[in-house]
């Protein structure tokens, strides 16, 4: 397997799923496919995944985001939030809730389109601190913030969106820190996702050669 993540947003067929999850190991989940189908869910978890991932950004108080991810807890291995909503009477007892529940916790700590303002990251790494997260998402169109939070979080998950239709080059990020690439669109819309998958990850898998071997 290699360092990529499915980002799905529209219904594969289960036979397509199938065939995919032998060469990508993760999934992510948005609100898309969720608003589209959601008995749709039930599919995803006839697959063996080793990580489903519920990408909803989650940006509320405690009660509410408790409450959204109760509803998925039993399809969701994580579940993703904002940062900027703060530590007291939001992230820190969703943080709770996920870890009572053997959830898994990721934050958002930049984005992968233009008009995100990463001058924010000293507050967002503050409570990135605080909240003590499984990991965190940073937009593979950003190679200087992820190569930042690598060197502020050497132990975390950096997980990267932004590869292909985005404009990020696949394997950067991870030449660059990320543990794993979060490919949607290239995939799920191309004539054959399968193939396709396979031929991101070849090019990946080149990639990633050619930069660590650099390093040594």
């Amino acid at each position: 397997m290699g360092n990529l993540i499915l980002a799905l947003d529209k219904q594969l067929s289960l036979s397509t799923l199938s065939e995919l999850s032998k060469y990508i190991s993760k999934i992510k989940i948005g609100y898309p496919l969720i608003l589209e189908n959601p008995s749709y869910l039930d599919n995803i978890t006839k697959i063996q995944w080793d990580e489903v991932i519920f990408d909803l950004k989650l940006a509320d108080i405690d009660n509410t985001m408790m409450l959204i991810a109760s509803k998925l807890l039993n399809y969701a291995d994580s579940f993703i939030a904002h940062s900027f909503i703060g530590v007291e009477g939001a992230l820190d007892n969703l943080s709770s809730y996920l870890k009572k529940h053997e959830k898994s916790l990721y934050l958002v700590l930049s984005m992968s389109h233009k008009g995100w303002n990463d001058g924010f990251y000293s507050y967002l790494k503050e409570v990135a601190i605080k909240v003590n997260p499984d990991g965190f998402v940073v937009g593979a169109t950003k190679p200087n913030m992820i190569r930042t939070v690598r060197n502020d979080f050497k132990d975390k998950v950096i997980i990267s969106p932004g590869v292909g239709v985005q404009g990020a080059n696949i394997g950067d990020a991870i030449c660059n820190g990320a543990d794993y690439e979060i490919v949607g669109r290239s995939i799920y819309e191309a004539k054959d996702p399968v193939t396709e998958a396979k031929r991101i990850l070849e090019i990946q898998e080149g990639r990633i050669r050619e930069c660590k071997g650099s390093e040594n």
